[in-house]
């Protein structure tokens, strides 16, 4: 091959490279573009029922969290938004007022609570299942596991718009069940968590991407 028909073929693969990873990243969502807005934090609910739900389903066999966990995940959201990322929140622990069923859905509930709170979106998160790990960091008979829903709802809009959700479903396995979980596993510190440590990892991603 001469040294300009090799030049060509670099400039080619070179080419299709780019192509690729542009493609590659026109897959990606984009997060939401959020100006200089209020946003509202509620503590985080277990729905109780479909109506309660503003997307997917509630797992058959759920298991609820424990008043110490709900108190441990709002304390422990609160602290990763205020510490890793430059926006101030208004927060609400529990949010009061009448059951979404009895309003035109679990949208304009929301959206009546984040205008009460004087903000321009609010972030709902709802716990559908959740299973502490039986054992230590060091060893477990069962392992943690999380399923979490995240919203960001825009409720300047009449009725409320969903924005965005993040989804985080998330059963710890080992190295020795799922090789194609090393980095993972690793990355966690070759230890095994505890739901609430499972659960942050949940908040960091909507973090991301609800760009805030």
């Amino acid at each position: 091959m001469s040294r300009l028909t090799r030049r060509f073929f670099c400039l080619a693969v070179l080419a299709v490279s780019i192509s690729l990873l542009a493609a590659c990243q026109k897959m990606t969502p984009d997060a939401p573009d959020l100006p200089d807005l209020k946003v509202g934090v509620v503590g985080v609910e277990q729905p109780k029922g479909t109506t309660d739900l503003l997307a997917g389903f509630i797992p058959e066999d759920r298991v609820l969290a424990s008043d110490q966990a709900v108190a441990t995940f709002n304390e422990e959201l609160m602290k990763l938004l205020k510490t890793t990322t430059h926006r101030s929140y208004v927060f609400i622990p529990k949010a009061g007022g009448a059951d979404p069923r009895e309003r035109n859905g679990a949208l304009a509930y929301w959206a009546k609570i984040g205008k009460d709170m004087g903000v321009d979106l609010l972030i709902v998160p709802q716990i559908l299942d959740w299973r502490e790990r039986a054992g230590s960091s060091a060893g477990v008979t069962t392992s943690a596991a999380v399923n979490i829903d995240f919203y960001l709802i825009d409720v300047r809009e009449p009725g409320g718009a969903l924005v965005s959700r993040s989804h985080f479903k998330e059963k710890q396995v080992g190295l020795s069940d799922n090789l194609m979980n090393f980095d993972t596993f690793f990355k966690r510190g070759a230890k095994w968590l505890t739901a609430q440590e499972l659960a942050m990892e949940g908040m960091q991603k909507m973090i991301k991407e609800f760009g805030l």
